[in-house]
Parts: structure tokens; sequence; C-alpha cells
């Protein structure tokens, strides 16, 4: 896995894990490197109990179990599967491995656990900060390369199910 950047260190609302135990582990060893808090929950059992609790600012796991959370309690899921992309061979070739997006993912993270006001707060400072005419463009043109980015994370996936 490649070198990724801390994220953040604050300390923050426990992430619910909902995977089988090896993979739960795995991931909550990621975030922990990274600062974040989380609970292990591999059993269905055990994922009502802990979001029958209000300790969680969302919850990561599978396609096939994001309903499974939504309807124990609506908080914002993290799907792990669009993190994984297939690799190429040398030849160009799509090979049946995949290789995992830790930037991406952590990314994802920090963007649903970060407080709203903070977000805002920097958004602002970086309009002030510039006081021209082109913050405003340079704000819209990176507003609008997310957008693209997310879409195109959302039609890849799309296309993959």
């Amino acid at each position: 896995m490649a070198m990724v950047p801390d994220l953040t260190k604050s300390a923050q609302t426990p992430i619910l894990i909902f995977l089988p135990k090896g993979a739960a582990d795995a991931i909550a060893t990621k975030l922990a490197e990274h600062g974040y808090e989380s609970t292990v929950a591999s059993s269905i059992p055990e994922v009502f109990d802990a979001l029958r609790s209000d300790r969680y600012v969302l919850a990561v796991t599978t396609r096939p179990d994001i309903d499974i959370v939504r309807n124990i309690r609506s908080i914002p899921v993290v799907n792990l599967e669009v993190f994984f992309h297939a690799v190429l061979s040398s030849g160009g070739l799509v090979t049946s491995s995949k290789q995992f997006d830790d930037t991406g993912f952590l990314q994802r993270i920090k963007a649903l656990t970060e407080p709203r006001t903070s977000r805002t707060e920097v958004s602002q400072t970086e309009l002030t900060s510039n006081g021209t005419a082109g913050a405003d463009a340079r704000w819209a043109s990176r507003w609008l390369a997310s957008a693209r980015s997310l879409l195109g994370t959302y039609f890849a996936a799309s296309a993959k199910s």
C-alpha cells in the first residue's frame, strides 16, 4: 500500500466498521494509523447494538450490507468496494487482482467526519486570503473538478454492477 499523508489527528466520534473480522481489522488498523477511532462489528446483532447508540458518525461496509446499516440507523455509509481498482498489467490488460486506494478512502473518511463548520471556515479563509475576483473562479474550478471526480467514481462503480 502507498504511503498516505496523515489527514487528521483530532479526537472524534468513532467509525463503525461492518465487515468480516479480518477485513474489518485491516480497515480499523488503517484508520487508527491516521488518528481515527473505530469499532468493528462483524455480525448483524453486533451492528444492530452498535447503531442503536448515537456513538457513530459513519459506517464502513460493502454494497450488500449498506441497506442493513441504513435500516437500523440513518448515518452516512462508505462503500468500501469503490476504493478497489483493477490493476493493469505491463501489456495494458486488466488483471484479476485489485488494488486498494487508501488515499481516496482516507480522503472520503475525512470529508465525512470533519465538522461542517471547519470545512466552511477553510473555504472562506481560502477565498478571503486571495482577495481577488479570481478566487471565486478558482473555487468554482476546484468544485467542478471534485464533482467530476465523484461522478466518475459513481459511474465506474455502477458499470461494475
